[in-house]
């Protein structure tokens, strides 16, 4: 079970105390999905750590096909978030549903999401400023490296609204989430009246919309991460994931014997560059696969899965500053002071590609350890505070 978090008092109409109303309300843990997130968090960190290693990007496009689709990863993601905020918030929508209500969840996810998004972001300018003081995009609205762009990223609004990856350039999902949470009142009244059949018609539509954006192959992303066809990704699977939890819930929908055919095909979709869109029809057979009593389940709730699932958000959300202060500062400072080309021989590449994913590891649980908890929690308590001022 996850811990009781503090409870909000809320006042009704004649100013007296309702009944409290749990902060985060207490919910089973889904570890299962702590394993999987875990996986995937790491095969993203894994896909960035190589974009500057080419001789390790040919490697793996050779051998490990795999590892180069780690959009797959993301949209799982965004499944995940749909079906974990119905569990977790969708019956206090059901007995509440008020602004009240309303603003508590966005004071939650709030709490979740931004402290590590701000102190990456924040890193990253420091670390970056005194490269770009001189130069005159620093000082533009648009471009990559500019202070609009910046200031889009502190907002939150950086994916759908920035044609192009900025700054912290991983955070673009996070972005596109915000907008589902601040749909999540009008999914929750659609997704509230499906059930059976029709469930599984306007799932089957969530995962095709997306498919479709794919199969359009636009020609500066196939799966695009910026823009506001970013919503076209994103939201359907997120919806879709509150769908898949009806389904489960409500119709008892297991997929105990089929985990090992999902993984298969999935995975023979993702080795494919063509059929590899169609992996994303499959998303919601992974999920099931991973909450039925079978021997996937059993994996993804080994300490070692766990433990990445623990980290994963800090992970996913500070893992570029490896990439691009270790890995890329390190290929340019042998390049200048050494004049060694390290892109010259896979085994370095190798090894500095796999230094990069074990740096991203110990930073992920350092920012989880010592930021993300820490200030989640201070952050819900300052909410609960102002809930019964």
């Amino acid at each position: 079970m996850e811990q009781v978090q503090p409870q909000v008092a809320m006042r009704s109409v004649s100013g007296r105390l309702a009944a409290p109303m749990a902060a985060h309300p207490s919910v089973m843990r889904l570890h299962e999905l702590d394993g999987l997130r875990g996986i995937l968090a790491l095969l993203v960190v894994s896909y960035h750590m190589y974009g500057p290693l080419p001789l390790v990007h040919a490697a793996f496009a050779g051998h490990a096909a795999i590892l180069t689709q780690a959009w797959y990863a993301v949209d799982v993601f965004f499944l995940m978030s749909g079906f974990v905020m119905m569990h977790v918030y969708g019956k206090t929508f059901e007995e509440r549903p008020s602004l009240a209500t309303f603003r508590l969840f966005m004071r939650a996810r709030f709490a979740r999401l931004y402290p590590v998004h701000l102190a990456a972001l924040t890193l990253m300018l420091i670390v970056m400023l005194p490269f770009l003081a001189h130069t005159a995009g620093l000082f533009s609205w648009h471009g990559r490296y500019s202070l609009g762009a910046f200031a889009a990223s502190l907002l939150m609004l950086h994916g759908p609204w920035v044609e192009y990856r900025s700054w912290n350039y991983p955070a673009w999902s996070i972005s596109a989430e915000w907008h589902a949470y601040l749909l999540f009142p009008a999914m929750w009244l659609l997704a509230r009246r499906a059930a059976g059949a029709r469930a599984v018609l306007l799932l089957a539509c969530c995962t095709l919309i997306p498919f479709a954006v794919y199969l359009m192959d636009a020609p500066s992303e196939r799966y695009p991460t910026n823009g506001v066809v970013l919503l076209a990704r994103a939201i359907p699977l997120f919806f879709g994931g509150m769908l898949l939890y009806r389904l489960h819930h409500l119709n008892r929908i297991r997929w105990r014997g089929g985990a090992a055919a999902v993984c298969v095909a999935a995975t023979v979709a993702l080795l494919c560059s063509d059929a590899a869109p169609a992996a994303v029809l499959l998303a919601p057979c992974l999920v099931l696969s991973a909450l039925s009593k079978n021997w996937f389940q059993s994996l993804l709730r080994s300490k070692p899965l766990l433990f990445l699932g623990k980290i994963s958000y800090s992970l996913y959300m500070t893992h570029a500053l490896v990439e691009m202060f270790f890995v890329e500062a390190t290929l340019r400072a042998a390049s200048r002071y050494l004049h060694a080309e390290l892109n010259a021989g896979l085994a370095v590449s190798f090894g500095l590609w796999l230094a990069g994913v074990v740096l991203a590891l110990a930073l992920g649980y350092v920012a989880w350890r010592w930021l993300e908890e820490p200030a989640r929690r201070w952050l819900m308590k300052r909410s609960d505070a102002v809930a019964r001022a």
